[in-house]
């Protein structure tokens, strides 16, 4: 940490490094979503069915989303000062409250959720306004973020006092206005697309999140069954489905879209 507290800083465009790398303090906030995936991953294997998947994915969402908007945050504006590292360890306790909720995150536990997400997402408005103080040039497309996002967050903490099913009509509000205000901000993303290394890097760590949740179900399940020729062809088999996958998504993991938008002035292929 250079200075004890220094406002943030662009962190992309033409003057900056080359090459950057996820820092210490992202990996470590990562690790919060690792449990968050594997309470997501839990609820599916305790309920393998369309109803199941359907939980899944609503509640996937959120957690995803939180870890969306406090990357491309960082990937903009980050500062390795106090007051960053404080908010990210707010955040961190958010997403570690959604983990501790995730298992009856549609039912009793759901006002709980719900809060976790709104209280996550508050931070990260506070780092948006905080940001467009210091920083001038962005502070059209912070003010729209920290807006947007903070009514997305209004809806979705009131959501936890409106009674099921009405609550997951705000959620599903709420996550509309968090998913249109990046849409709506497009056109002052053009000098503030992503910086092109270190964003490929953040999904990529993500994807790594969660195939190794696919890995840690196929070793679960497997030794939980008697050793023979068709458990050895399932383990087999479910292993070389996570490496496709690997193989598909990182073969073709770069920032050329980026470089692109940031070479002929085309916001269109990025939306944050």
């Amino acid at each position: 940490m250079a200075n004890f507290l220094q406002p943030p800083r662009l962190r992309i465009g033409e003057d900056t490094e080359e090459e950057r790398h996820a820092t210490w303090l992202e990996l470590f906030y990562d690790l919060v979503f690792v449990v968050a995936v594997s309470q997501l991953a839990h609820n599916l294997n305790e309920d393998v069915s369309l109803s199941g998947l359907f939980g899944f994915v609503v509640l996937f969402i959120p957690v995803w989303w939180s870890w969306i908007g406090t990357t491309f945050y960082a990937n903009r504006f980050d500062s390795d000062d106090v007051g960053h590292r404080l908010l990210i360890g707010i955040q961190m306790l958010t997403a570690a409250a959604m983990a501790i909720n995730i298992h009856h995150g549609l039912g009793e536990s759901s006002p709980g959720f719900a809060i976790s997400y709104a209280l996550g997402r508050a931070v990260l408005v506070i780092e948006y306004v905080r940001a467009g103080r210091h920083i001038p040039s962005a502070r059209p497309l912070t003010t729209r973020y920290a807006i947007g996002f903070a009514i997305a967050a209004l809806l979705w903490l009131i959501s936890a006092s409106v009674p099921i099913p009405w609550r997951f009509g705000f959620w599903t509000l709420g996550i509309i206005i968090d998913f249109a205000t990046p849409l709506t901000g497009r056109k002052f993303q053009m000098g503030l697309l992503p910086h092109a290394s270190h964003l490929p890097e953040r999904f990529g760590l993500f994807t790594i999140i969660v195939l190794g949740e696919a890995i840690i179900a196929v070793v679960n399940g497997v030794s939980e069954q008697k050793w023979d020729v068709l458990t050895v062809i399932s383990a087999v088999f479910g292993l070389i489905i996570a490496f496709s996958w690997w193989w598909v998504y990182f073969d073709n993991l770069g920032g050329k879209p980026i470089e692109i938008a940031r070479t002929h002035g085309k916001v269109g292929v990025v939306n944050l």
